[in-house]
């Protein structure tokens, strides 16, 4: 797959970048190229590292840790790595981890394509998919522990779905000191694919 100058390798065992994440590679542009240099991203559950990799392509970004839980989409990751090398100048660090479990250092953005189906009896959903009964869990535990990694000013991209119980998930982004500072949706067959920019309010700190 050819997408924004990088050549990303794919294969059935990991998740195939789709339109959700194609929406979430135009926020990570728009918000990279406000910031300035020496920005620091973590990608979680990086997939195949489309996302992670259009940051790492980015002039103002000079480090990207790409984590994911599946043994697959790690060597898939280090891979389009290798590829792309002479289309990134940020430094890259591949890590197994379960969201943030094995994750440190603190990051200027943090980016999550998350699981974001609900469970349904007619659907056969894998853990790429999967976002837990009401389409946010998955989302909410991310949430739960990503501002003990985002730096004060940091950002938040975080890709939801219209079949998940959204206010519920509103009200946990603001419990946790973040605020939804702009969105973006793309009407896919039966859902609308939002893409959130979350950022801390200004009393809550890093």
């Amino acid at each position: 797959m050819e997408y924004a100058g990088l050549d990303i390798l794919t294969n059935d065992n990991v998740y195939i970048p789709a339109e959700d994440s194609f929406l979430a590679a135009d926020m990570i542009r728009e918000e990279l190229d406000s910031m300035e240099g020496g920005v620091e991203v973590l990608e979680i559950g990086c997939g195949s590292g489309i996302l992670g990799l259009v940051a790492a392509s980015n002039a103002n970004v000079k480090r990207v840790v790409f984590a994911d839980i599946n043994d697959d989409a790690l060597e898939l990751c280090k891979e389009n790595i290798r590829r792309n090398s002479d289309r990134i100048s940020a430094e890259c660090e591949v890590v197994k981890s379960d969201l943030f479990s094995n994750v440190e250092g603190m990051f200027d953005m943090i980016i999550f394509n998350a699981p974001y189906l609900p469970d349904g009896d007619d659907m056969k959903l894998s853990e790429a998919w999967y976002g837990g009964e009401k389409g946010i869990e998955v989302s909410e535990k991310f949430i739960d522990s990503a501002t003990d990694f985002l730096k004060a000013y940091g950002k938040i991209i975080l890709v939801v779905s219209s079949l998940g119980d959204l206010e519920k998930l509103r009200g946990t982004i603001n419990l946790r000191g973040l605020s939804v500072e702009r969105e973006q949706k793309v009407h896919v067959d039966f859902e609308d694919i939002i893409a959130l920019v979350l950022g801390k309010h200004e009393y809550y700190g890093s």
